[in-house]
């Protein structure tokens, strides 16, 4: 049967067909781009991730120099050495955080930082600890602000320290921290007084934590003896307002004993001694 009338024009199934088929050729046309797309992505990811791979892998991308800052008590080849990096290293495979991690497991470190440095150097920046008094515990310790023993030391060092002791059998270990309540308490009272305008001419030289709570100070460069009880905001406050009274300086006593509420107790220094 034709598909024509009898004067050659189509007939409606041919028209029908002939419409369908102009609709279905943009759509497969969008199809086709769609697909040529993708598959042009895919090849430039793969590329790329190709590339990459194979950068991570060439040895001219080798770390040539590390270079160290702000190290002042550490030398550098204690800080490098904490690195645990085995050469040839690549610069591209470096996880900058987790290496710089290994080296704030040293205690003086308090922080560390690393950064690549084009071509081929990294930088480690390093904030050291810094010592605030000496601990002795049997064995003396550099003592930090946060409370970490830094080192044993044999002789006592050029910077002028206060000394914290326990006045009974502690024990310590440098790298760790101090966790003893008492004796933070006695690091905490050193920092406390030295913004204290009582003792800013004459600081405190020895702290002495005692096991009931207390504190027994010695200042520096005369036999003054302080005790202090655990407030010692309060009790210092006492101890300005008895000077003020008397008219008189804290160095020209012998002891003042602070741990009575509500008073002072001041002993003048022997006649002679």
């Amino acid at each position: 049967m034709s598909g024509k009338t009898r004067n050659g024009t189509p007939n409606a199934a041919e028209r029908g067909m002939k419409r369908k088929g102009q609709k279905n050729t943009p759509r497969r046309t969008r199809l086709l781009a769609v697909a040529a797309v993708a598959l042009g992505g895919a090849v430039v990811i793969g590329g790329v991730w190709w590339a990459h791979g194979s950068l991570r892998q060439i040895s001219y991308l080798e770390v040539r120099e590390i270079r160290v800052r702000g190290n002042v008590h550490l030398k550098t080849t204690e800080i490098l050495s904490r690195l645990r990096l085995r050469p040839p290293v690549n610069i591209l495979q470096l996880n900058l955080e987790e290496v710089a991690g290994r080296i704030t497991t040293h205690p003086w470190v308090l922080s560390a930082s690393i950064q690549r440095q084009p071509p081929l150097s990294l930088i480690i920046t390093v904030e050291e600890r810094r010592p605030v008094a000496l601990l002795s515990v049997g064995k003396t310790y550099l003592l930090s602000a946060d409370a970490v023993i830094l080192e044993e030391v044999r002789t006592r060092p050029g910077q002028a320290l206060p000394l914290l002791r326990a006045a009974w059998r502690a024990e310590a270990r440098a790298g760790e921290h101090l966790d003893d309540r008492r004796l933070l308490g006695g690091l905490e009272l050193l920092e406390l007084l030295q913004e204290a305008p009582l003792l800013k001419q004459t600081p405190v030289e020895e702290v002495t934590a005692e096991a009931d709570g207390n504190y027994i100070l010695r200042l520096a460069g005369n036999r003054t003896i302080l005790r202090i009880g655990p407030e010692p905001l309060a009790q210092l406050h006492r101890l300005s307002l008895a000077l003020a009274h008397r008219e008189a300086r804290l160095e020209s006593f012998a002891y003042a004993d602070l741990r009575f509420p509500g008073r002072v107790i001041l002993k003048p220094p022997e006649k002679g001694g």
